[in-house]
């Protein structure tokens, strides 16, 4: 039975194919000499909250031990809070908690401020009144709180004193050399499971 002439392409429709089929490889070819991002292939990702498995087998197995567990089944997360931290106080109080998130072996670390509200406000002063200034934080993502740790971290290992605006007026905290020390300690802690030494 002879073939049908529907069932060939003319050559118009091959000529087209052609150069439509070599124009896309051209231009693919050109934009790929002018693409400046590569790709990451590691990984590793680009989070500086990464943990690595030794640096979140030792905090497991030796840090832990200094921490109260809570295990967050909904966000898959476990909250870690340093046990011999102040937890009541006639002064407001300012914690921190390490949230460890295994699916994404990754760590954050939290401000748990006492009352809980919004934007904390905090002057610091040198001990020999050489230095001051302000952190201000109002609150946000794991990034967030992050930097403001980082911000505050130096200024309690230099001793600072430390003073929060709530209620309309400047209330000391970190007065205690046990909130002090919970907050250096569990820096300590967290920097090491991410493997940014401090």
């Amino acid at each position: 039975m002879p073939k049908s002439s529907n069932d060939t392409l003319s050559p118009e429709i091959i000529k087209i194919l052609k150069i439509f089929g070599f124009g896309s490889l051209l231009l693919v070819f050109l934009l790929s000499f002018f693409n400046e991002r590569r790709a990451d292939n590691t990984g590793e990702g680009t989070t500086v909250m990464r943990m690595t498995a030794p640096d979140h087998l030792y905090f497991k197995n030796v840090r832990a031990a200094y921490y109260d567990r809570e295990g967050r089944e909904d966000a898959k997360m476990t909250i870690y809070r340093f046990g011999k931290r102040v937890q009541e106080a006639e002064t407001p109080l300012l914690n921190l908690s390490i949230l460890v998130n295994t699916l994404k072996d990754e760590a954050y670390i939290y401000i748990e401020p006492t009352p809980e509200e919004f934007p904390i406000k905090i002057r610091w002063t040198a001990k020999d009144g050489s230095q001051s200034g302000e952190l201000n934080f109002d609150n946000g993502d794991k990034f967030a709180h992050f930097a403001f740790v980082e911000e505050l971290y130096p200024l309690v290992l230099a001793n600072h004193d430390f003073e929060w605006w709530i209620g309309a007026e400047w209330k000391p905290i970190l007065q205690d050399e046990k909130e002090r020390d919970a907050i250096r300690i569990t820096c300590v802690d967290y920097f090491k499971l991410i493997n940014k030494p401090k």
